[in-house]
């Protein structure tokens, strides 16, 4: 999943320090009963960590601390052989299990306190620059592939936070910086490894196993199988502009820039993918920051950006850079080091545009919050190419943009008042949205989170969910659902 606050220079409460928050209780396994023996895996293809082990705490941390577990087992897998064992073995002695890559789900669907199964020990990752193509294994974290591919002359759209796992971001869709001008990063899947709920190991393209492969397009992770492996469409890219300009406004003139830059956004050009950040600036103002990358000229975008930069003066002015490839993730993903704290984040697609009482109420929202962000992503471009029955992702042709309410905080006495905090905005913008979310940010308070996150894709989704993991095996709290399950 993609980190919200890697947008470059804005205030330091954006990106958080490179520092781990204070640690959490340990929440361990303790008095649980003993494990059954475990599977017969020589080293090559796995390494088995339990809590008395040396290195067991080094794979323990976790993007969002809130929801980290202590495993009484963990399996960091090497080789799908080695996924296909463990499937097999968590299935026969009806364990309950979690399945771990990057560690950004915000609502820690990859952790457990009985056994995960960790993707970690396969990141390797293979480029043809013939073909364009890189494969990846289902640990590699986005900025391993950024370097890989970069290292050719190639690029791939995706998320700005460096230690992302591939495997949940391409699952849930996949938004970055250059998702207008190259579409959603699971519009670049061309073929995937997955093992199955009966541990077979499947090739998934459109032609051998096209319902899964139409699945794992923004179907999220989790629900299906486990991936160990993916081949992608790169494409060259020798450099990109990236951009910034803020203001210090008060509220009614913050909704009226606001209101331009919703008009202009899912509509300007496709070679730009912008992000405006609303929020409090303090004594019932409002700094609002417009960023992101243009892969067109910088005649193309200043001309485009000026109708917003001369409706009221900046607080800091427009800036414009010519970066390669590599050098423009590394401006918008802060720090390259794991980073740990506690958050909570909620989501809302707008599918139609804000009206002026909306952004008002946005606005007010966003003022009387001071420790809640407001990240809109703006949408439209190549995201709208793909129809929106085409793959399990619903929001195309049409969704004006996400809008992202996030906090984070660095010790577990704040976690009330935060939650609160976001509650509170997000309630603000109840009357005003469908009510339409990100299954990459994820929201465990969501009341119906499968039509949240899939809409009208709902019914082929759970029937993919019926035919390939009738048993239901691989669940969490917002898996998707069997179709004679409840939906809630």
């Amino acid at each position: 999943m993609e980190h919200p606050l890697r947008v470059e220079e804005l205030p330091h409460t954006d990106t958080p320090p490179a520092v781990t928050a204070e640690p959490p209780p340990s929440v361990a396994a303790a008095g649980a009963a003993p494990l059954p023996p475990l599977p017969h895996l020589p080293s090559s293809d796995v390494l088995f960590l339990k809590p008395q082990d040396s290195h067991y705490r080094d794979y323990l941390p976790a993007a969002n601390i809130r929801t980290r577990l202590s495993p009484a087992l963990r399996a960091v897998c090497k080789t799908a052989h080695a996924v296909s064992v463990m499937v097999d073995w968590v299935r026969s002695n009806h364990l309950s299990f979690a399945v771990r890559c990057g560690g950004h789900s915000y609502e820690g669907f990859s952790q457990s306190t009985d056994v995960v199964i960790d993707l970690r020990g396969m990141a390797s990752i293979g480029v043809d620059t013939n073909a364009n193509l890189v494969t990846a294994g289902s640990g590699a974290s986005l900025y391993q592939i950024y370097q890989a591919v970069a290292d050719r002359g190639l690029a791939l759209q995706a998320g700005s936070c460096p230690t992302v796992g591939i495997s949940g971001h391409i699952l849930g869709g996949g938004h970055g910086l250059l998702a207008r001008s190259h579409g959603l990063t699971c519009d670049s899947l061309l073929e995937l490894t997955l093992v199955d709920s009966q541990s077979r190991i499947l090739t998934v393209d459109a032609s051998s196993e096209p319902d899964l492969y139409w699945a794992c397009k923004g179907g999220g992770g989790g629900s299906f199988g486990i991936a160990t492996e993916f081949r992608l469409h790169v494409f060259p890219l020798k450099s990109a502009l990236v951009f910034g300009v803020s203001w210090k406004l008060s509220q009614a003139a913050a909704a009226r820039l606001f209101a331009a830059w919703q008009a202009w956004a899912p509509n300007a050009p496709s070679n730009i993918t912008s992000i405006m950040k609303v929020q409090s600036a303090g004594s019932g103002l409002i700094t609002l920051r417009c960023i992101g990358q243009s892969v067109g000229s910088e005649n193309e975008l200043r001309a485009q950006l000026q109708p917003l930069v001369s409706m009221d003066k900046p607080s800091s002015a427009l800036s414009i850079q010519s970066l390669s490839f590599i050098n423009a993730v590394k401006h918008f993903a802060g720090p390259l080091d794991y980073e740990q704290v506690y958050m909570k984040a909620k989501s809302d697609y707008v599918l139609t545009p804000l009206g002026a009482d909306a952004i008002a109420a946005m606005m007010s929202a966003a003022s009387a919050a001071s420790s809640v962000a407001l990240l809109c992503d703006g949408y439209g471009g190549k995201i709208a190419d793909v129809g929106a029955a085409d793959t399990a992702f619903p929001r195309r042709a049409g969704t004006q943009f996400c809008i992202q309410y996030y906090s984070s905080w660095m010790h577990a006495s704040d976690t009330s008042a935060h939650l609160a905090s976001v509650a509170k905005v997000y309630a603000a913008m109840r009357p005003y949205l469908p009510g339409a979310s990100y299954v990459n940010y994820c929201d465990i308070d969501l009341p119906d989170y499968p039509n949240a996150y899939w809409g009208d894709n709902l019914p082929r989704l759970t029937a993919v969910k019926q035919q390939y993991d009738p048993e239901n095996l691989f669940r969490h709290a917002q898996s998707v659902p069997l179709p004679s399950a409840p939906q809630a």
